[in-house]
Parts: C-alpha cells; sequence; structure tokens
C-alpha cells in the first residue's frame, strides 16, 4: 500500500509533506476572506483531513477537532497570502519544472512516474490535484527566498566575530534533533499580550515537565510550520540551529526540555530528540561562476528560459558568460565579479544547481539549469580537494549565518504580510 506522505526537498535545508485522502463533497459555503479571494470549507476540510493523516502516521494524539480546525484554518490563510504574493510578483512554475519534481518524489518512493501517479489515484486524489498542491508548495518556497533572501545580509565582520567567538571554538561536528514549539505573539504586541504569551508558553512547559508528549502539545498549540510534524525540526549541527538555541541546544541532556526562550516572533520551548556526531575533515570543492535570469512580471518563464537559451549560444560562438554574467544576470551578489561564486562546497547550493554543476567537467558551460531562484547558466573553472581551511571555513560560517538569520525572518516575514493583508473569518 503507498504511503500517504510524500515529500521533497527544494532549497538547502528546505522540506515539505503532503497527505493525500479522498472525502466526500459536501455543500460548500466561505469560512474565510482573504484580500479579494474567498477560502471555501471544502478546502478547509480536506486540509484538516491530511492534517489528521500527517498526525495518524505518526502516532500522535490529535487536538480537539475546535483547536486543530483553527491551526489549520491559520495555515490555509498563511499560505493563500504567500500565493498571491507569488503571483503578483509573477512567479510562475512551469510544467517541466513541475514535472521533474514530482518525478524525484516517485522516485524516492522506489516508483515510475506511471505507478506514482496510479498509486495517488488509488488513494482517492487525481494526480491533477496531486501536481497543484506540489505546484503550490514550490511557489511558497520561491517567495519566501525572494521576499526574505533579499533582507539578509551578512558582512565580513559577523564572520570575523563569529570565528572568534566561544561557540565556533568549542564546535565538535555533533547534530542534534530538536523539537520546537512557538506560542507567538503579533506584531508590535502590547505588554498584555507579551504576558499572556508568556504565560501560556509557562504553563505549556510546565505540562512537559510534568511528562506530557512534546509531539502533541506541539500540534496543539505551536505556531510554527512543522507544528503538523510534532514540531520536529529535523537534523541540524550547532552551527544551523536558529541563534537563540545555539547556547542551549549541545548543553541539554537527551530528552531535556528548555524554555520559555523569548525572541521577536514570541516565546519558544525545545527539547533535545537525539544526537549524532562527527567531523568532515576533507572536502570536494569546484570554483564556479553563473549567469542568473529571473522570470518577472514582463518577462514570464517561458520567455526566461527562451532569453537564456540565446545567451548559452552566444556562449557556444565565444563570447565569455564572465562578460555576460556582469551585463545581464540578476543575480546582485555576483553579477560584478562575472557570476563568480567562488570555491562552492558540497550541500551550498540548492539540489538543482549542485548536481548540474557536479555533472560539468572543468571549461565547460551547462546548458540551461531550473531551479527555485530561476535559469542559470553554470561554468565550472575548478576542482579540488581541500581541508577546512580558511576560506572554506568562511565560507561555511556566512551560509550557515544567512541561513539561520533566514529561519528567524521568515516567521517575523509571515506575521508582517498575515498583518498587512485584510482577512474576515466567517467560521
Amino acid at each position: 500500500m503507498l504511503k500517504k506522505t510524500y515529500a521533497v526537498s527544494l532549497i538547502a535545508g528546505l522540506l515539505f509533506s503532503l497527505t493525500l485522502q479522498a472525502e466526500p463533497r459536501l455543500i460548500d459555503k466561505i469560512v474565510a476572506v482573504v484580500g479579494e479571494e474567498a477560502l471555501m470549507e471544502s478546502e478547509l476540510q480536506q486540509r484538516i483531513q491530511q492534517a489528521n493523516e500527517q498526525i495518524a502516521e505518526r502516532g500522535i494524539r490529535p487536538p480537539p477537532a475546535d483547536i486543530l480546525r483553527q491551526q489549520v484554518l491559520d495555515r490555509l490563510i498563511i499560505d493563500t497570502i504567500q500565493l498571491q504574493l507569488a503571483r503578483r510578483g509573477g512567479l510562475r512554475i512551469d510544467d517541466q519544472t513541475l514535472n521533474e519534481t514530482l518525478a524525484k518524489i516517485a522516485q524516492q518512493n522506489n516508483m515510475t512516474l506511471r505507478q506514482f501517479s496510479q498509486a495517488i489515484e488509488a488513494d482517492g486524489l487525481t494526480f491533477n490535484e496531486f501536481r497543484e498542491q506540489i505546484r503550490h508548495e514550490m511557489l511558497i518556497s520561491q517567495v519566501r527566498q525572494r521576499r526574505v533572501g533579499e533582507r539578509i545580509q551578512v558582512s565580513e565582520q559577523e564572520v570575523d566575530n563569529y570565528l572568534t567567538s566561544p561557540e565556533a571554538l568549542q564546535q565538535d561536528g555533533r547534530e542534534f534533533r530538536v523539537g520546537h514549539i512557538l506560542i507567538s505573539v503579533p506584531d508590535n504586541p502590547s505588554p498584555e499580550q507579551i504576558k499572556l504569551a508568556q504565560e501560556r508558553a509557562e504553563a505549556l512547559k510546565a505540562k512537559l515537565d510534568a511528562g506530557a508528549d512534546f509531539q502533541e502539545q506541539a500540534i496543539a498549540s505551536s505556531s510554527a510550520d512543522e507544528a503538523f510534524s510534532g514540531g520536529d525540526l529535523g537534523w541540524r549541527s550547532a552551527l544551523a540551529l536558529p541563534s537563540i538555541f545555539t547556547d542551549k541546544v549541545p548543553k541539554l541532556p537527551l530528552g531535556g526540555v528548555a524554555g520559555p526562550i523569548r525572541s521577536p516572533s514570541g516565546f519558544h520551548i525545545i527539547k533535545l530528540l537525539e544526537t549524532r556526531g562527527g567531523k568532515q575533515l576533507f572536502v570536494d570543492q569546484t570554483q564556479a561562476r553563473h549567469l542568473l535570469l529571473m522570470p518577472n512580471a514582463v518577462r514570464d518563464e517561458a520567455a526566461t528560459l527562451a532569453e537564456i537559451r540565446k545567451l548559452k549560444q552566444r556562449v557556444e560562438q565565444g563570447e565569455s558568460l564572465a562578460d555576460l554574467a556582469r551585463e545581464l544576470s540578476d543575480d546582485r551578489g555576483s553579477k560584478q565579479s562575472g557570476g563568480s561564486l567562488g570555491w562552492v562546497s558540497p550541500g551550498q547550493m540548492v539540489p538543482e544547481f549542485e548536481a548540474a554543476m557536479n555533472e560539468l567537467t572543468v571549461g565547460q558551460v551547462s546548458q540551461p539549469v531550473k531551479s527555485p531562484f530561476g535559469w542559470h547558466l553554470i561554468e565550472v573553472e575548478e576542482r579540488r580537494k581541500s581541508d577546512m581551511t580558511d576560506l572554506m571555513r568562511r565560507q561555511q560560517v556566512r551560509s550557515i549565518l544567512a541561513e539561520r538569520r533566514f529561519e528567524e525572518e521568515v516567521q517575523n516575514w509571515l506575521r508582517e504580510i498575515r498583518d498587512s493583508t485584510w482577512v474576515e473569518i466567517r467560521s
């Protein structure tokens, strides 16, 4: 029998899952209006069914129906706002990219795409409905990367400060699997709202200390994205944990709980679920450059692909990719240096980019490569096997600091877009 949860990785550090189940169609009604878009009871019920199945598959006791309904409705509203922003920003997922993603999901389930489609149909959902769910998840990932990523800057001084911090000096290479619960506060909260959230977090921490199941409490109470996964953040190095956790997680005993921990998003409670360890002393590195074209409001996906194919032809006719990148690349971070990315380590780039880069020989320029950021031409200039040199260490720290800040900033951004969007609840 096909498992009812399918997952695929989209960006370094980013994972999503969807659960499928058909249900009887009831007479529909509007449960909320987001901007000018109506959310229907049928869609909410489908989301609730998906959440219940995710919870059941993990063997966790579900919260009361009214609490789960509110949790799911809140998530549906946030997803709708993000999809609206994606549409206004001209973001699209073309059928080719979507099909490639679906093929990866099928492969992860040890099936061909045809077998995967048949299994989905057997589970009661049409393959087209499943495709659209995946398309929406990919669009949400893209709009987050664009809107939140552009807000993040990591300075050389911040890298220097980190490299001399006790955290960096004491880092021993362990990885941690951490459970997380967020009791959120609204944007610009009043003292009363902060006090109420803190009291909720402290009461929840007391329940956990008394033996309450962490996963069940995360599903019922957490406002974080991973709530329906029982609060599981997955495996992280200490460096890749949100910064407010880094000085606490390594000190926790296995199964230990810490919090509430205050942040602009609210109050956090964490639990150390598992640990594992090991250091990588040598890595294969690639020195690469690229040219990026992103779809926008005046150039859709098809036009962007057509344009980058023309640029590939110009390279084949003898023009320099570096010169073209300085003139035309949409990657502001590498444009002035002719698209140079420096020495790239495994896991540093998004999977689509890294896979294409690894297939190139030195001096070769790729065919157009699609990633969540847009379309790339990639050139490999050199390869080496390196230990943890200063250059490698600085690149790694910069990437980790940016990833950590991204995860923290996502929650701030979600609160901002929620507070700035007109929403009317009708249920």
